[in-house]
């Protein structure tokens, strides 16, 4: 299956990205496949889209399997159809309708970025395979926390809300170094529960 007709690397293109609502970061995007242990084949769905800057990474790492995105608002959909043009990845599925209509079973991972992400909580344990990953990103701790309530009302297993922050230094050979100035180094929080029969 031909899943990219790029020739220069993905993170070279991104930088091409057009830009609508605040983009989930690499550093973010990755630490979601790490904890999540992402693999090539999984079938994955991707409720708020944004900009499509997550889906996209995650499509990036698949060889064998998809992504669907659901995104509600018409103008960012259009946003992530011409980000999926300029990637050249041919695995993401854009839905332009609210991420509560979703369908579809047997997930590996859902990944959801947006206000009201613990109401779709239940509905998304259903959705996902044995084993499956849920992740919820917000700026905000308030999310989180009614997101971890729902999460164990539904029955996930093994819940987790991490922090990623990332320094960039300046290195000086020679005189002295030090982290560059203005960095933005709070992105979000990401909380990643799993579903499973036993702990």
């Amino acid at each position: 299956m031909l899943i990219s007709m790029r020739t220069t690397s993905f993170i070279d293109e991104s930088k091409k990205f057009q830009r609508g609502p605040q983009i989930i970061t690499r550093k973010d995007a990755a630490a979601i496949a790490a904890e999540t242990g992402f693999k090539p084949e999984w079938n994955c769905l991707d409720l708020g889209g944004g900009s499509g800057f997550l889906a996209l990474f995650l499509a990036n790492l698949l060889t064998k399997g998809k992504i669907t995105v659901y995104e509600i608002k018409k103008e960012h959909t259009k946003i992530i159809k011409e980000n999926i043009k300029r990637s050249g990845l041919n695995n993401v599925v854009v839905k332009n309708s609210p991420a509560e209509n979703f369908k579809g079973k047997n997930f590996d991972l859902i990944t959801i970025d947006m206000k009201g992400a613990e109401k779709l909580v239940k509905k998304c344990h259903d959705a996902l395979k044995e084993n499956g990953f849920l992740v919820v990103y917000s700026p905000h701790i308030e999310q989180q926390i009614a997101s971890r309530k729902m999460m164990e009302k539904a029955g996930f297993k093994k819940i987790k809300t991490i922090e990623n922050t990332q320094k960039e230094w300046k290195i000086d050979t020679r005189g002295y170094s030090h982290p560059l100035h203005s960095q933005l180094v709070h992105t979000g929080f990401i909380t990643i529960a799993r579903k499973l029969h036993t702990q």
